[in-house]
């Protein structure tokens, strides 16, 4: 059975924060910079930021093909650690440009913009893929879910004071476009460190492959044996939408921060403390998450963190809490979250396992590709529900001060909108069938089905 060595047990989930303070950069000055520092035309924008997103999502699912159709000599999954994070970078550094008038900029802005988020998507798929190379051990597998997931939260916690101040330092001495170019290659620069650790602590985990295709029992595999292990793995999606339902829960409470700090709270500037609670919260539920799995199991782990955040957020609406009491509820409810946050890559390598224990084709990618998915359309759908919400009861932008029945809308938003979205996500969740104990049955069963293929 494989284990984890000390080096990687010690950094594992570092590539997380990386990542997460580059990615703040796209989710909260993307848009920011269309309009008012490039100065592009808000229907240029608009298209950009839409067509963008969308494509976004289809290459989310495009990389996990990719990683299972080809290899590199040195290996399968670890060498995008380090080449897609480079390409990345010049792209990423492109979509704070402009370049030509605003026809032109925005064509090549929204071209970097997919092809970054394409490379993104290639390292965060090969880095979650990793979890099944590195140990064969579910509670080590747990351990390097729960990782990823604390250095992510950890991410957003250094990301929330390290770019708007980077931003703001590089603006005051650089013109607004070049200090916004500078910013990406600077964030860029820590995302590469970051999975260049992950690359170096993974040094011979993975066997010498062959390029010429990705190999399961033999045979290279196929689009169609791809699509037949999406369609015999129903725990899958059953994960793909729980996943999803909970994160439009999680980023709808996020973004609905700042919508109840200024209405029911009276002060705007109350979101930036809310927020860091919320993901040093999250992170420590994260860190301790394959501890609490170890005992009581990933499933039962991540019923017991949802219920959690439930519980507490219920309580909170009823209590109408003030500024205190919100931070400490707040905090309650995303180490709850975390401990089911943390395991997420853990359940969805359990049904890469399955898949490959079915049907003996390995399709670890394009299973862990339905994670980024996930991502992307929590984040999309949660641009639905806030502005859908706030249309139906008419929440006005404009206003100076809120009526009891404006404050009323927003607290149903903030606390019971999450609830009922958490509690449909748990549905699905109820059928996921696999077990903690039977991947080393899998495991085992796995090898040796390959071992004969190997001796025939």
């Amino acid at each position: 059975m494989k284990k984890l060595n000390s080096a990687t047990k010690a950094v594992w989930g570092i590539s997380e924060i990386g990542f997460s303070i580059t990615a703040t950069l796209e989710t909260a000055f993307f848009l920011f910079f269309l309009t008012d520092v490039a100065m592009l035309p808000l229907a240029i924008s608009g298209v950009i930021a839409a067509s963008s997103g969308l494509v976004d999502a289809v290459t989310a699912l495009v990389a996990g093909v990719i990683l299972d159709k080809f290899n590199f000599k040195s290996g399968k999954y670890r060498p995008w650690l380090m080449y897609a994070p480079l390409a990345a970078m010049i792209f990423f550094i492109l979509s704070f440009t402009k370049i030509g008038g605003d026809v032109t900029a925005g064509i090549i802005i929204a071209i970097a913009y997919i092809i970054s988020h394409f490379c993104w998507n290639l390292a965060y798929t090969a880095n979650r893929s990793m979890t099944n190379v590195l140990t064969d051990d579910p509670n080590e597998r747990a351990f390097l879910s729960g990782r990823l997931g604390a250095g992510a939260a950890l991410g957003r916690v250094c990301a929330s004071l390290l770019v708007p101040n980077l931003t703001a330092a590089l603006t005051s001495a650089f013109t607004g476009v070049m200090a916004y170019s500078i910013t990406a290659g600077v964030v860029s620069i820590m995302y590469i460190i970051c999975y260049g650790i992950h690359f170096a602590v993974t040094k011979g985990a993975e066997e010498p492959q062959d390029p010429s295709a990705a190999k399961a029992g033999g045979r290279s595999i196929s689009f169609a044996d791809m699509g037949r292990n999406l369609v015999s793995n129903p725990n899958l999606i059953l994960i793909f939408l729980h996943d999803m339902l909970r994160l439009i829960a999680y980023y709808t409470m996020a973004a609905g921060t700042a919508y109840y700090c200024r209405v029911v709270l009276g002060d705007p500037t109350a979101s930036s403390t809310l927020l860091m609670v919320f993901y040093i919260g999250c992170f420590l539920g994260s860190f301790v998450a394959a501890r609490v799995a170890k005992v009581l199991g990933t499933k039962m782990t991540t019923i017991v963190g949802m219920g959690g955040w439930i519980v507490i957020w219920v309580i909170a609406y009823f209590l109408n809490p003030g500024f205190m009491l919100l931070n400490v509820l707040m905090f309650l409810s995303q180490v709850s979250f975390g401990l089911a946050y943390g395991l997420t890559a853990n359940l969805y390598s359990m049904c890469g396992t399955y898949a490959y224990w079915k049907t003996g084709k390995n399709t670890m990618g394009v299973t862990m590709s339905f994670l980024t998915l996930s991502i992307k359309l929590g984040v999309a759908l949660r641009g639905i529900v806030i502005p859908a919400f706030l249309g139906f009861i008419a929440y006005d932008a404009t206003a100076t001060t809120f009526d009891a029945a404006a404050q009323s809308g927003i607290s149903f938003m903030y606390f019971l909108l999450p609830v009922i979205i958490l509690i449909v996500s748990l549905i699905p969740f109820l059928f996921f069938r696999i077990k903690d104990s039977d991947i080393p049955t899998m495991n085992a069963e796995i090898q040796a089905r390959e071992s004969e293929q190997a001796v025939s």
